[in-house]
């Protein structure tokens, strides 16, 4: 009976626990996946499947969009932090604890179509110079790739202004890298980004999305993240 009594205090301090404990959740705008509407709500299908996985944890819970930058290292540095829609990675591999995939993207190179610009692998990219998201999957991928920050590589913090970069500053960036599901989104909003063209996909791109945690969060608080999701998503 001692033993029993004893499991039974364990499971209810563990109960506790994850009712006292506040997860910190930040992302970016990365729409379609999740971003911004006109009354400032966090929309679009990858918040949706986080956020109904931890309203049906129960663990108490605080989402802040911010630049891509900054999301990426309060998940490194916070204890009590996780970030969506996180690529996987070899480089990011060990950094994180990768809690439950979220969605798929394809990405590629786009140009502007004026510029006639074409490109038949991915070395042809490093003769020109490509906008691209400071700390972001693609920034660590072609940087694996022998493309050099400064040289190929002109880092950004959010590509809002960057449809205006490429028509009105063409001898400083020629090319950008969006995910093609994010290009759709905005040519369909922004008549600037009707004037891009797809000159390149990185078929090398073999990833998935996930809600990615620091490695600090505690084990109980990502057992019960990953057996909601399971009960969710994978067990229908």
């Amino acid at each position: 009976m001692k033993g029993a009594r004893s499991f039974g205090l364990c499971i209810l301090l563990m109960s506790f626990s994850a009712l006292a404990y506040t997860l910190n959740i930040v992302t970016e705008n990365f729409p379609d996946f999740q971003y911004l509407n006109e009354k400032g709500e966090l929309i679009g299908r990858s918040a949706d499947k986080v956020r109904a996985v931890l309203d049906d944890s129960g663990i108490d819970y605080t989402i802040n969009v911010l630049s891509w930058p900054a999301a990426y290292n309060a998940a490194l540095r916070k204890e009590d932090t996780c970030v969506f829609s996180t690529a996987r990675n070899t480089i990011r591999e060990n950094e994180f604890t990768w809690v439950f995939p979220i969605d798929t993207f394809t990405t590629s190179f786009y140009a502007l179509r004026e510029s006639k610009i074409k490109l038949n692998k991915l070395e042809d990219a490093q003769a020109y110079r490509t906008a691209v998201i400071r700390d972001n999957f693609s920034h660590q991928f072609l940087m694996e790739h022998g493309f050099q920050e400064g040289k190929q590589l002109i880092l950004i913090n959010s590509f809002d202004k960057v449809f205006e970069l490429l028509k009105t500053r063409k001898d400083f960036v020629d090319l950008v890298i969006l995910s093609d599901a994010q290009f759709r989104f905005r040519s369909a909003k922004e008549q600037t980004a009707q004037l891009l063209e797809p000159v390149y996909t990185l078929d090398q791109f073999n990833t998935s999305l996930y809600l990615a945690c620091n490695k600090n969060v505690p084990k109980h608080i990502l057992d019960k993240l990953q057996e909601t999701y399971n009960v969710l998503y994978v067990a229908k």
